[in-house]
């Protein structure tokens, strides 16, 4: 089974319960979800620093004292941080792929990010500037993840053995309604 037909599935396909809110199956994609939400930010703030000669450190990740629009490291990291929640609404996609509870992911995903960075630093978030970065990527995961997994719901549901048949040549338009076809109206009586 491909990991990716019909544009997207579910990871991990052999987990799942007929239930889709057991509470295993729900902690399970929490913790996929925020290793992946981690993962991508690693990547990409080690890529960006490899190309601008900066020395990674882990601080950029799990320090909010870094987000500060007082010099263009923490600007940087405010752009890198947006970018990685436009990422993560992918992963909301495949690993959740349900509309319902794209909402509950998301915020969830950047409650357990604060409760990471406030145990990381040993105080408590008080940058003005990290909050509104918070704010604003909740609000791009919960619309954009809300949307693309409709989007999938819907697509699977409605268009999907259409899309199939008009790949394969298979629809086929078999009847054909012409005007003289239809019942003459009977004439008004005066």
């Amino acid at each position: 089974m491909s990991i990716f037909s019909n544009g997207y599935t579910r990871l991990a396909n052999a987990y799942q319960s007929s239930d889709i809110s057991s509470p295993s199956k729900l902690l399970f994609q929490i913790v996929i979800l925020q290793c992946f939400y981690y993962l991508s930010a690693l990547i990409i703030f080690y890529l960006v620093a490899s190309l601008n000669g900066y020395d990674f450190k882990l601080d950029w990740i799990f320090s909010w004292e870094l987000v500060a629009s007082d010099n263009a490291m923490g600007l940087i990291l405010f752009i890198l941080w947006l970018f990685d929640s436009l990422l993560c609404v992918l992963f909301v996609t495949i690993i959740v792929g349900r509309s319902k509870l794209a909402w509950d992911f998301a915020i969830t995903v950047h409650i357990i990010n604060l409760l990471v960075v406030w145990s990381y630093t040993r105080k408590f978030p008080t940058s003005i500037l990290w909050w509104c970065l918070q704010i604003l990527s909740g609000v791009i995961l919960v619309t954009l993840s809300t949307y693309s997994t409709r989007w999938k719901e819907l697509r699977t549901t409605f268009f999907d053995n259409m899309l199939d048949q008009q790949e394969t040549g298979q629809v086929q338009n078999t009847e054909s309604f012409e005007l003289r076809d239809l019942p003459k109206p009977s004439e008004p009586s005066t």
